[in-house]
């Protein structure tokens, strides 16, 4: 018996003799051998595991065309024309042909990914805004040269320039987020007027209009306001709104001028009523009232205005107008192909000249097709999309229970990826706009996407075929629940951790059983959201949250939580701060009766659940991940060789729960990760997906068994491996003890009892085999056993890592299937 490590000569058996993931797994009981929460040699050791990793790119997860925003227009030659923005990596500016449908411009623009709403000038010249997280930057299209230019980024600072409309004195009027902002920008000169905040208890200045000097601005989004700006003297003032409006609504976002009006677009409607209310700029009063009686689903639900003061709008599938002159609305008569839920986009052009002018209304559809409707002669025409696709925003990243690996994207157009590691191909599938989360629950999956926090269920092995294959199963945003942020299961219940909706501060935990009993838990700490679950070995729920709640909604004064639940009653049995001054709980993860936790700050923590004591806290070092409830914050066990992996600051890391050492493995680039059941890990980036590659994890035995041992062989502490030996007597494993058996033959019984690590590989055993409450890792893989085999009370249950053993007694517990 000798004390040396074996580490390489251990892996090296391991590739050879056994498949990858079993392989593997044997790995898992030497790195979590040691009982969670054990004081670490150098708990800041940073590199201490000397691990590699190799990126491989596996290519764009997503490509499509996923137009959001446009405009309508004419050419100088009288052509009318659709400028849709189609976002993406990069988001592109088109210019498409009404009378033909074709294509004649498109204009990628990286670096941003995210398009705004054009406004057109009174001379032809169109404005919008690009953007993503970091900032907007403003471009004008001519139309009489086809040519586009840069004109400013954020021009009051502010990331996000909202809206932008274009005044008869040709200037530039914007709002913005986060500080909701009024400006004023002159392309010709390039002065910026900032006529700062308009509110300061929304973030958003949304709905915007400008009339005879007086911009008109909507927020959000929590409050709800209509305020003014003189633009002439800088005074901001706030319009009252009508009391049975102020109660219900939480934002404007889109104002159209339509005659002496101004109509605005709000939400939430009044209850089976209106999202419109209309504001008289002649006689300064509120008009119209109820004048459109339905709730108008699109972002951009009224057409430009016609010069005697009509505008459209599309309510139940067919296109209407509004007068402003007595407010009366109509239908048209007319319901054409593609007005579903395809349609973003719907506006009107004036096409002739002067008084024989005649308005045309056009459609843009997410993928990119148009239509054209004029309403005063019923013609009408359709035409396929000739946008091209760009890569989409990766968002979450799942493994399936049938082995593939899914891939959501960011406000998309209903696309998602699923690649096949076998075949190494990427296929295109229907889904949501955008999934938060993904959970296995058994051999289901199930998604939950934004908004109204749905949870969809379905077969991975039938035909996929979003809505009927995955199929809703719920949906919380009754209970004000507006994204499913994080899920997990013990095998029977489901914990879900969501964030409110718009406005709305804190979130919920929720528990069901999949089968119609659905409990929600209101804000388990007071106006915090909840941001990662997990369930304990004890079979409660662990669940971490964060300051935030639904956007714009002011933020927790504490500090965030972790909150230990009992799934059977709700009740709340102990709640703490595990790392103070921190925002975000923003991933868990289960080793033993440890839950391990990552901040959205870069710090993993240790929480013992049987003394509910914080036991550890280590800095990673990689600063604040960029998202507000720390999805970009992953925490994951991996199930073959027992560290935890994860993404802090957009890097990949490994971490040790037995020593609490880490190692940052790659460089900034990644924002979430899965670990498949045999081990390997996957990741997307901004578009594309990987997979990450990682050797040198596997740390030395504590003792090594490497020749004959006779007569009995008693593991009290540390990491025992027996590696290609014999060993003639029984073999007893003591608890917080680890075996590892690979390429060996025992004559006599293995007998384990409350062990940390049990994992035999590709071994021969005469004897009955029985192994009870390991806290770590149970493999069995690759071997002959004469005799019985029983296991029973183990955590995580017994794998055999996918290669199969050979038993000639009888199998029990949870072994009967190894």
């Amino acid at each position: 018996m000798r004390n040396h490590p074996a580490r390489f000569r251990y892996r090296r058996r391991l590739h050879r003799l056994v498949p990858a993931g079993a392989a593997l797994a044997v790995a898992a009981a030497l790195l979590a051998a040691t009982p969670a929460g054990a004081e670490p040699d150098d708990p800041t050791a940073e590199g201490a595991l000397d691990a590699s990793a190799t990126v491989v790119d596996l290519g764009v997860a997503a490509t499509e065309v996923n137009v959001r925003t446009g405009a309508a227009g004419v050419l100088p030659d009288g052509t009318p024309v659709a400028y849709a923005l189609s976002d993406g990596n990069p988001v592109t500016f088109n210019v498409i042909n009404l009378t033909t449908g074709a294509l004649i411009s498109a204009f990628p623009l990286p670096p941003k990914s995210i398009g705004s709403y054009p406004a057109i000038a009174p001379d032809g010249l169109v404005y919008f805004g690009v953007r993503d997280g970091s900032s907007t930057l403003v471009h004008r299209y001519d139309p009489s040269t086809d040519e586009l230019d840069f004109l400013i980024e954020s021009p009051t600072g502010d990331a996000v320039t909202r809206t932008l409309v274009v005044g008869d004195d040709g200037l530039i009027y914007g709002s913005t987020y986060p500080r909701a902002k009024a400006f004023t920008y002159d392309p010709e000169t390039g002065e910026v007027v900032d006529f700062g905040s308009v509110t300061t208890d929304d973030a958003y200045g949304w709905g915007l209009e400008e009339v005879d000097g007086t911009m008109y601005i909507g927020t959000g989004i929590g409050v709800g306001h209509v305020m003014t700006v003189d633009t002439a003297t800088g005074e901001i003032a706030e319009i009252p709104l009508p009391p049975e409006y102020d109660e219900v609504l939480t934002y404007f976002y889109r104002f159209r001028q339509v005659g002496d009006l101004v109509a605005m677009a709000f939400s939430p409607g009044l209850t089976g009523g209106t999202n419109s209310a209309f504001w008289d700029t002649v006689n300064e009063e509120w008009a119209c009232e109820g004048a459109i009686p339905g709730f108008l689903q699109l972002n951009g639900p009224y057409t430009q205005a016609t010069p005697d003061g009509v505008m459209y709008y599309m309510s139940a599938g067919e296109i209407w107008s509004f007068d402003s002159a007595d407010c009366s609305t109509a239908p048209t008569g007319w319901a054409a192909a593609g007005l579903d839920d395809d349609t973003r986009v719907i506006d009107l052009v004036m096409v002739g000249e002067g008084d024989a002018a005649e308005p045309l209304l056009v459609g843009m559809n997410n993928d990119g097709s148009v239509w054209r409707f004029a309403p005063d002669t019923g013609e009408h025409a359709s035409f396929e999309s000739e946008v091209v696709g760009a890569p989409l925003t990766a968002h979450t990243v799942t493994s399936g229970p049938d082995g593939q690996i899914y891939v959501s994207t960011y406000l998309g157009p209903g696309t998602i990826s699923r690649y096949d590691p076998a075949t190494e191909q990427i296929t295109q599938l229907n889904g949501p706009g955008q999934a938060d989360s993904w959970l296995t629950y058994g051999d289901e999956v199930l998604v939950g996407s934004y908004p109204n926090a749905i949870v969809h269920r379905g077969d991975p092995a039938q035909p996929w075929d979003w809505g009927t294959n995955p199929a809703q199963a719920f949906q919380l945003i009754p209970d004000a629940q507006d994204r499913v942020i994080s899920m997990a299961t013990d095998g029977e219940l489901v914990a879900l951790g969501t964030v409110s909706d718009y406005g709305v501060r804190g979130g919920a935990l929720t528990i069901t059983d999949m089968n119609g009993s659905v409990d929600v838990y209101r804000d388990p700490v007071a106006n915090q959201s909840v941001t990662s679950v997990a369930f304990g070995a004890d079979g409660l729920v662990y669940a971490g949250t964060s300051i935030r709640g639904g956007l714009s909604s002011p933020n927790s004064p504490l500090d965030a939580h972790l909150v230990v639940v009992d799934p059977a009653t709700g009740a709340q049995e102990f709640a703490t701060v595990p790392v103070p001054g921190n925002d975000t709980v923003a991933a868990l993860a289960v080793r033993g009766e440890t839950v391990w936790g990552l901040t959205n700050t870069g710090v993993v923590f240790g929480f013992d659940t049987s003394t509910r004591t914080v036991t550890s806290t280590t800095d990673l070092g990689t600063g604040r991940s960029p998202s507000p409830w720390g999805l970009a914050s992953t925490l994951q066990a991996n199930p073959v060789d027992g560290l935890l992996y994860g993404i802090a600051g957009e890097s990949v890391f490994v971490f040790d729960p037995r020593t609490q050492e880490f190692q940052i493995l790659t460089e900034p680039g990644f924002k979430r990760l899965t670990i498949t059941e045999s081990g390997h890990l996957y990741a997307v980036g901004a578009t594309n997906l990987y997979r990450i590659d990682v050797e040198g994890t596997a740390p030395a035995c504590t003792v090594t068994i490497d020749g004959r041992h006779t007569g009995p062989l008693m593991v009290t502490d540390g990491v025992t491996c027996i590696a290609g030996a014999t060993v003639s007597g029984p073999v007893t494993v003591r608890a917080g003890a680890s075996l590892v058996v690979s390429d060996a033959t025992i004559f006599g019984p293995v007998t384990s009892t409350s062990a940390a690590t049990v994992a035999i590989t590709d071994s021969s055993i005469t004897g009955p085999v029985t192994i009870t409450g390991s806290t770590v890792e149970t493999t069995i893989a690759g071997s002959e056993i004469v005799g019985p085999l029983a296991c029973s009370a183990n955590t995580p249950e017994p794998t055999d890592a996918g290669a199969s053993n050979t038993v000639s007694g009888p199998r029990s517990g949870q072994c009967a299937d190894l």
